[in-house]
């Protein structure tokens, strides 16, 4: 049997959160059999402090039933028989069966993964306290000796002092780049985006580097340029992407030669080259030269020393700030590497979405990692929609101040305002009072269990590196009504067949979304603005009535509201409901007229079938 086979733990649950089915990995992974877990709700393998959490990732998956990718943060762990707990990682796939969703969970003891994690960032925190700051003090120390600080010192002492401090600065480097691919990596390094001019940076780059290309006995030229080039980068990001290149191309240049470096336009691009006159890459190398660690495999290569991590650096603090990096054979002999950046004026006209027509639904955008933005804007056209991008808080502010948005998606991370102080601003303004809001953080939980998170009214919250296929799968129900163009009416009512009927009727009109709760109806609330609500009032134990103080427009006004009931119009008036009618005194037809009449539909837009 597959589920037997399968190495992870699977656990299946109905919409209640009762165990239906374990497989025997369950079993070991948690120290149960598997008669001990059926018909036990799923929380019995969740410690209590986190119950609260593994409800709303139920409702979440109920809210949104498609299947969600493995999800894993310090505070996602199991409780074990022995009541001893671990961490794991959580995939949940939704089964539809017959008008029931089952949910599958699928569960993996990421024990030793965290360990290893452990080890790594203990090696991490070793070679910046331990190793670096010793190092930079004996550097420190050998520089000032050979500048006879201390006095004159003999030939051959200064000769072995030479060798001393070219080796220490060549593992200061070497240090450097290990813990600055690690916080790439790991998606802590921070980004200061501004306006840059590019001649500037690379020319304080070259300057910078001077010294180390005549150590080689090579010569670094700028080309000259008439033409100032502006882009959108974070200028220490940018000289150490400059910097790594001419490093590059200074060590695999011979005596007596240059490396040029030019800017020049690429389209909507600022192209940056670094030409140096060496051997060029090998062929069998040119598919690793952006990997870690990545060395041609030469003599006289290794002879050139280095971490191997230079380019793979360059690459991704290029990808990071929305450009492209590439390489080629130069004429005559040697390589160029290509280093491109979007310009400042596409990047500032890029903004907003032109692209997209003024009556699609806009999606406000607040994150300042440019690749991110961009591909979710290419995503996002597929569905019919236009994103608008926000850099910095204060951009966010402006345009949801002038534009009216089906969605905003914060990134808690921005570099000028914290997340949930710019959510909050947000939320005091009329337009976005209302708007869904999704959040993105490196560690959503911690985010979510911020005091003030309570009063910001968050759709979803999502982790970091972002999952973009989740994002757009959260962001579908925010944006439907406006990509399909019709009124959307929320219709609640316990009696499946009447939400059935209702549906069928209105559906060629309008577009219906039916359930069955005033749960269901509140998540629904939640991620939409209706334009009309059909409520009955006995739900059960609860009441249609306690919604109404939720259904309100984008201008935070009551949205028309019909009560369709069997207590009809026997309840006592109330301002916030136009008109309540009777189930048994009011035909499908009489309703359909009804509600379209407080859509204001004209006639002749009804469909055949309505007469």
């Amino acid at each position: 049997m597959a589920v037997e086979a399968c190495p992870s733990g699977m656990v299946m649950f109905d919409g209640d959160g009762t165990i239906m089915m374990v497989n025997g990995e369950i079993e070991r992974m948690f120290g149960y059999a598997s008669g001990e877990l059926i018909g036990q709700p799923v929380q019995i393998l969740v410690p209590e402090g986190l119950r609260g959490q593994q409800a709303r990732r139920r409702d979440q998956g109920a809210a949104y039933p498609q299947a969600r990718l493995p999800t894993a943060s310090r505070d996602l762990r199991g409780l074990r028989r022995d009541m001893t707990e671990f961490p794991v990682e959580v995939a949940l796939n939704p089964i539809h069966a017959g008008g029931d969703v089952l949910v599958l969970s699928v569960m993996v003891d990421i024990s030793e993964r965290k360990r290893v994690e452990r080890l790594k960032d203990d090696f991490v925190s070793t070679v910046s306290h331990e190793l670096r700051t010793p190092l930079t003090s004996i550097t420190g120390a050998l520089g000032l000796l050979m500048g006879n600080t201390a006095g004159k010192l003999p030939d051959t002492a200064v000769r072995l002092l030479g060798i001393a401090h070219a080796n220490s600065q060549r593992l200061v480097r070497l240090v450097n780049d290990i813990l600055d691919i690690e916080k790439i990596e790991s998606g802590n390094v921070v980004f200061d985006l501004a306006r840059l001019d590019v001649r500037s940076l690379v020319e304080q780059a070259v300057e910078a580097n001077r010294s180390f290309a005549q150590g080689f006995d090579v010569g670094i030229e700028v080309i000259e340029g008439v033409t100032p080039f502006a882009v959108r980068a974070d200028a220490d990001r940018l000289i150490q992407i400059v910097t790594n290149l001419l490093s590059n191309a200074v060590k695999f240049s011979p005596k007596g030669e240059d490396v040029t470096v030019s800017i020049e336009p690429r389209g909507e691009a600022v192209r940056i080259s670094v030409r140096d006159k060496g051997p060029g890459i090998p062929p069998d190398f040119r598919s690793h030269i952006f990997e870690k660690f990545a060395q041609a495999d030469a003599s006289d290569t290794r002879q050139k020393g280095g971490t191997g991590l230079g380019l793979s650096i360059v690459k991704q603090l290029t990808i990071r700030l929305g450009g492209e990096v590439s390489f080629e054979d130069a004429p005559g002999g040697g390589t160029i590497f290509h280093v491109d950046l979007p310009s400042w004026d596409y990047v500032g006209d890029g903004q907003i979405d032109l692209q997209g027509d003024s009556a699609v639904p806009r999606v406000l955008l607040c994150e300042n990692d440019l690749a991110t933005a961009i591909t979710l804007r290419k995503r996002l056209r597929l569905m019919g929609c236009a994103t608008d991008f926000a850099c910095t808080g204060g951009d966010a502010l402006t345009q949801a101040a002038s534009t009216s948005y089906a969605a905003i998606v914060v990134d808690m991370d921005l570099s000028d305002i914290e997340g949930v102080a710019l959510i909050l601003d947000l939320r005091k303004m009329a337009g976005t009072r209302h708007t869904p809001i999704i959040a993105i953080s490196p560690d959503p939980q911690h985010s979510r269990d911020d005091p003030r998170s309570a009063n910001l009214d968050i759709l979803d919250w999502l982790a970091k590196p972002l999952d973009i296929g989740r994002l757009v799968q959260v962001l579908d129900k925010p944006i439907a009504r406006h990509v399909i163009g019709r009124p959307l009416v929320l219709h609640v009512d316990d009696d499946a067949d009447v939400l059935r009927v209702v549906a069928r009727a209105l559906e060629p009109t309008v577009k219906m979304v039916s359930v069955s709760s005033v749960e269901g109806a509140r998540r629904e609330i939640k991620s939409r603005h209706f334009d009309l609500a059909i409520l009955d009032v006995a739900l059960g134990q609860e009441s249609g009535l306690s919604l109404l103080p939720h259904l309100r427009d984008v201008s935070d006004k009551q949205i028309p509201v019909i009560v369709f009931s069997a207590q009809g119009a026997t309840l006592e008036s109330d301002d916030r409901i136009q008109l309540a009618l009777g189930k048994s005194q009011t035909s499908i037809n009489q309703l359909m007229t009804t509600i379209l009449d407080r859509l204001a539909l004209q006639p002749s837009s009804l469909s055949k079938e309505f007469s």
